[in-house]
């Protein structure tokens, strides 16, 4: 199927167009939730001192969006550079849009699953809804898309030691610089990646050693920062901890994420009244891991409870299950895992071939299994649904195409 040029920028216009109706009509020019403000002052103190601060600490996540949202801050002020922000996250979400077509064609090696996928993308409710947040998000998923991206390039290529290598990991340095999710996860995607390829054992062992050399040394600027204002090496963010203890305690029986509820206020209180990061890190760690080993069957309980809640296609928050946001979200998401798991069925014989999205799907389900749950966590395993939803949808887009009724010859009296 070839379409013209006005038809493949169909949907990057109409995603810019929604980002920007959301973004001046929907929200209002300042920012909503704590985790935003968290966010802005973060940026706020960077562009003001150079350097980076959460409250008091100094590792507690990844500076990514603070350093995305800092030349903003320096450009129009703390209060006025929300609405820039904004704009920026929107040709962010136009960036991913193309990204996910890319993805698509790439992997189906059909240019009307991209387009398909691309449409789809641009108007999906979650996506325009969360660009408009100043959160990690946005940023995050483009970074994170742009390296899967490249690590189909670099399977297609013969995965040589070449520059598809190096930006591949250098994409997914950006995202885990952004948010800490992934981790140690790239060197072995990519390793997974070569090995269910059919490469043999010896240059399998090469790709991991020149995969992790790679990932560390464009991670070393954060490592060595940390190792100098802590004296000891840390790898990524100190506030994963809270979110182990969150999900795993003794008064969170039903797999929640709130601190006034799902916790003992006085334990935890006590945990953060600790000075040091490290030292409270240390004991939020050391507090769920115990809760874990003695209460083996409530964790895998709550396991299974954060399992519903990850994949629940109405929201789990009580302010937002009913109404026009369930009706939402539900009109939206579970159509596409629907979808999502029909193009899985369909493509089974190319298992091989999607193995990469399969890993990614199951890393991320297990982290917050283990973690806590939520629909925000969830959103940057949604363009790989929808590209896979892609499949079936472009499939039978075609076979109506060709439809004897469409070609069926007219008489004319």
């Amino acid at each position: 199927m070839n379409l013209s040029l006005r038809y493949r920028l169909l949907p990057y216009v109409a995603c810019f167009l929604a980002c920007a109706a959301v973004d001046l009509l929907y929200f209002p020019p300042a920012t909503i939730f704590p985790d935003e403000h968290r966010f802005l002052t973060s940026a706020i103190r960077l562009a003001a001192t150079g350097q980076f601060w959460v409250g008091g600490d100094r590792a507690w996540e990844m500076p990514g969006t603070a350093l995305f949202f800092a030349p903003a801050v320096r450009l129009f002020g703390a209060h006025a550079a929300v609405i820039p922000i904004r704009f920026a996250q929107a040709i962010l979400l136009v960036i991913q849009c193309g990204l996910i077509a890319l993805i698509g064609r790439r992997i189906f090696g059909k240019p009307i699953v991209g387009f398909i996928a691309a449409c789809i993308a641009a108007v999906y409710p979650f996506f325009v809804y969360y660009q408009g947040l100043l959160l990690s998000e946005t940023l995050f998923d483009t970074w994170f898309l742009a390296g899967i991206a490249a690590l189909f390039w670099w399977r297609d290529r013969g995965m040589q030691f070449d520059s598809a290598l190096v930006v591949t990991c250098f994409c997914f340095v950006a995202a885990t610089m952004t948010k800490a999710t992934l981790t140690i996860l790239p060197p072995l995607l990519l390793t997974a990646t070569a090995w269910i390829a059919g490469v043999n054992w010896r240059r399998l062992g090469i790709i991991l050693i020149a995969a992790s050399c790679l990932y560390g040394a464009f991670m070393s600027p954060w490592w060595m920062r940390n190792a100098v204002l802590f004296h000891t090496f840390v790898p990524f963010a100190t506030s994963s901890a809270q979110n182990l203890y969150l999900g795993n305690n003794p008064h969170n029986r039903d797999a929640g994420i709130d601190w006034k509820s799902d916790v003992d206020p006085a334990v935890a209180a006590k945990m953060f009244a600790i000075p040091d990061e490290l030292d409270r890190r240390h004991a939020f760690t050391k507090a769920a891991l115990d809760y874990i080993e003695q209460n083996p069957r409530a964790f895998l309980r709550a396991a299974g409870k954060k399992f519903v809640r990850f994949w629940n296609i109405v929201p789990n928050a009580a302010a937002f299950r009913t109404g026009l946001y369930s009706i939402i979200s539900a009109a939206s998401f579970g159509p596409i895992l629907v979808l999502a798991l029909i193009g899985a069925v369909r493509c089974w014989r190319q298992w091989r071939l999607l193995a990469p999205l399969y890993l990614i799907i199951g890393y991320f389900t297990f982290v917050y299994m283990v973690t806590i749950a939520s629909l925000r966590y969830r959103l940057p395993l949604e363009p790989l649904l929808i590209i896979l939803a892609a499949e079936p949808l472009a499939a039978a887009f075609q076979r109506f195409r060709q439809s004897p009724v469409l070609h069926r010859p007219t008489s004319r009296s």
